[in-house]
């Protein structure tokens, strides 16, 4: 950290996507602009896309490809939940180890299952190149109408779902793939689509720490390396319409403070329209970061988010101090998962739906049948 530029450790706090290129085709190779985007902005991770996953060999190419192209190693993430989000299960020609929702494996009651299950989805991305997965769901199912979350979590339950949480993240961590838990502090009663525009949940700081909290609570005691903030607003507790991604009451009073979290807040995309659709790319990725942010995940314009951060510590409103804490959370982080040391690999085709996970995803199916 002490070789790098201002310019450096503020590339640090993004994480970076490319599912198309100039031609609109799917990324599939470094060389479709995704690897300049790296060496232009030189951010702290890549996320891959359902567009930039074609097969194994591919994959693990393209992923090798950034990696070499950074000089300081990147967090490679991916949203792999199991159920229906799952760009790596979904796609056939990768033979992995496809999982049902987590509801069906919050049914069958078995933590040591959840850890099973999180086990298998973290062996089979670290054998592609991931490192970070946004996984587990922690939210509770809570509200009927709510299809965003519905069956990605775990339960409706609040202990039954941090259970589950906890396994699952111990499950991933120790595959060496960094579990971000989300949607924080809860997306679970919720009914409109944060992709889609503003969400606004009327609990105040009693309810959600009797309810929505304990999943997380769970998921940090766990170790989990990351927590995924939400975009919607939570009045009562906040007093105005502040999303909790931008909201330094609910990142660093809240999250840091109350419920002990020390590890990397992560936002959920900037390019959703609870974000994009109110605030230009750099004011939310300042007031992100100020909130109590490390990284912030694909600004609508990564150029002005960029630019917005660079110029918000040049002109003393973000503290060099303060981008200095967070630098030292993500390197330390990317150190811990070993990401400065290259061991061996073991050869992905041998990983991906081999015979020891396809048993797991047996185990799931005989489980969830049993709980019907």
């Amino acid at each position: 950290m002490g070789d790098m530029t201002v310019e450096e450790m503020v590339g640090q706090l993004f994480i970076a996507a490319c599912r198309r290129d100039a031609a609109n085709d799917p990324v599939l190779t470094a060389s479709q602009g995704f690897g300049d985007r790296v060496a232009a902005y030189r951010p702290g991770g890549v996320i891959l896309f359902a567009e930039n996953i074609g097969t194994v060999d591919q994959t693990a190419a393209l992923i090798a490809d950034l990696q070499q192209g950074s000089a300081v190693p990147l967090f490679v993430s991916v949203d792999e939940e199991g159920g229906r989000v799952s760009r790596i299960g979904a796609n056939p020609a990768m033979g992995a180890t496809e999982f049902p929702p987590m509801a069906l494996v919050g049914a069958a009651g078995d933590p040591d299952l959840a850890r099973s299950v999180g086990v298998v989805i973290g062996e089979e991305l670290y054998a592609l190149g991931f490192n970070m997965d946004f996984a587990p769901v922690a939210d509770i199912f809570t509200n009927p109408q709510n299809t965003v979350i519905g069956d990605r979590a775990f339960s409706g339950d609040p202990q039954a779902a941090g259970e589950m949480v906890a396994a699952f993240v111990g499950g991933m961590q120790s595959a060496g793939v960094a579990a971000v838990i989300k949607h924080f502090p809860g997306h679970g009663d919720t009914v409109a689509d944060t992709h889609q525009g503003t969400v606004s949940v009327s609990h105040d700081l009693i309810r959600l720490r009797e309810v929505e909290f304990i999943p997380f609570r769970a998921g940090i005691g766990a170790g989990s390396m990351g927590v995924m903030s939400a975009h919607i607003e939570v009045p009562n507790v906040t007093g105005d319409d502040t999303p909790s991604t931008l909201s330094h009451q609910m990142l660093t009073d809240i999250l840091r403070g109350e419920l002990g979290f020390a590890g990397l807040v992560i936002t959920d995309a900037l390019e959703m329209k609870a974000i994009s659709g109110v605030y230009g790319s750099g004011e939310a990725c300042v007031r992100a970061f100020l909130a109590g942010a490390d990284l912030l995940l694909m600004p609508l314009s990564m150029e002005e988010g960029y630019q917005g951060v660079l110029a918000a510590v040049q002109d003393g409103v973000i503290g060099e101090e303060r981008l200095r804490d967070s630098v030292v959370r993500i390197l330390s982080a990317k150190y811990d998962l070993g990401l400065f040391t290259k061991g061996p690999r073991l050869d992905p085709h041998a990983v991906l739906g081999s015979e020891a996970h396809l048993a797991v995803a047996r185990a799931v199916a005989e489980s969830a049948a049993k709980a019907r």
